[in-house]
């Protein structure tokens, strides 16, 4: 016998079903990120994950808040998935199989029915909406995995005088950008002049694991400034221009699992209960020569879940953000997204624009005069 289909009219007028049916599916919301093939990290309210509708590959664009004063929607912090689907988890679930139908990747492209994906979760679930129980309340019990998500650290394998005696150091380029030698000898900041090396004529930064022992892989800015034909940082003197970026990062270096200083820093956040969050190593060493010894760098714009993970487990109570003020304002728009997606959280965020374009271009005198009585202000609240 043909199974008789239910009309998208009689699923949206019984909005009381559709409620438990999001509650079950809360419930075992891990089923839903499986057939997606994305891997979830839990927080408090908030799951993080790859963004599934959109198919893109930042671990925390995708942000769904199980127990958001029980209004349960999700945000994708890159794309604004949700401005096209809805916010709803029934409309993030669409959204999932849209892209895995069809590809779905921008406003436009076709798109699967609110019916079909009802369909979907009814079948995933094993239920039919005609039985579902309504006595309960809405979200009223949400389930917590039974053992909480644990980190995992990522290990250094190179020895830092194996390192130094291998590079010309200081790093002469960072000495002329205005950085004291001292500085530049305590992050074994140096220049590789080895021919045919992955990191010949950069200034490379080691990159070193929690315990500051072990180097786990290495950043490198090209010595040479940009080329003004190409928009590539390759030598002046070279015949042809070629591809040279500006930064490059060593091959299987996971930047979203690490930040730059934790080592050195995470004893100053645990006693002053403040990590400043920065875009990248020089911001890093600025603040050092000012004083400021609980900075970290991010490696761009994005806060990752495990990155998020290691600030907390130092049990800090104010975030400050200072990204980088360049004129496309990517810097501002990233510190809002991080506080955004800090919000749920017991620590407050507090965002300082620097008076330059990032704090690399400001001298010590300047971070010292502008930027630390902000910091100092915020560690007397919070200490």
């Amino acid at each position: 016998m043909m199974k008789k289909k239910i009309s998208n009219s009689r699923y949206m007028r019984d909005q009381t079903k559709l409620n438990k049916l999001t509650s079950i599916v809360l419930e075992d919301i891990e089923n839903i990120y499986n057939f997606f093939d994305v891997e979830s990290y839990k927080g408090t309210r908030v799951y993080f994950s790859t963004c599934f509708i959109h198919g893109g590959d930042n671990r925390s664009a995708l942000n769904l808040y199980y127990d958001a004063d029980y209004r349960v929607h999700y945000k994708c912090r890159t794309h604004l998935c949700e401005n096209h689907f809805g916010t709803s988890l029934i409309s993030m679930i669409r959204g999932g199989l849209s892209h895995l139908k069809y590809d779905w990747k921008v406003p436009g492209d076709q798109t699967v029915s609110f019916n079909e994906t009802i369909d979907f979760l009814l079948k995933r679930y094993n239920l039919t909406f005609d039985e579902l129980e309504t006595s309960e309340p809405e979200f009223k019990t949400i389930s917590r995995p039974k053992k909480p998500i644990k980190r995992k650290r990522v290990k250094g394998t190179i020895e830092r005088d194996f390192f130094r005696q291998r590079i010309y150091m200081p790093s002469w380029y960072h000495v002329n950008r205005g950085y004291s030698k001292e500085i530049l000898d305590k992050y074994d900041v140096g220049i590789c002049k080895t021919r045919g090396k992955y990191f010949f004529n950069r200034s490379v930064v080691p990159v070193y694991d929690e315990d500051g022992r072990l180097i786990v892989g290495f950043t490198g800015r090209s010595i040479f400034e940009e080329c003004e034909k190409c928009g590539n940082y390759h030598s002046p003197d070279s015949y042809k221009c070629f591809f040279c970026p500006k930064w490059k990062h060593s091959k299987n270096l996971e930047v979203e699992r690490l930040l730059y200083n934790f080592s050195n820093a995470k004893e100053y956040i645990k006693k002053t209960s403040v990590a400043i969050l920065v875009e990248s190593p020089g911001n890093v060493w600025r603040l050092e020569e000012a004083g400021v010894h609980n900075s970290v760098a991010i490696f761009g714009t994005s806060l990752n879940i495990e990155q998020k993970m290691m600030l907390e487990e130092c049990g800090i109570s104010a975030l400050i953000l200072i990204m980088d003020s360049d004129e496309n304002l990517a810097g501002q728009k990233a510190a809002e997204i991080i506080k955004e997606q800090c919000k749920d959280n017991d620590y407050e965020v507090r965002i300082i624009e620097p008076t330059k374009e990032d704090i690399s271009e400001m001298t010590v005198d300047e971070v010292i005069d502008e930027i630390l009585p902000c910091i100092k202000n915020i560690e007397k609240v919070n200490s």
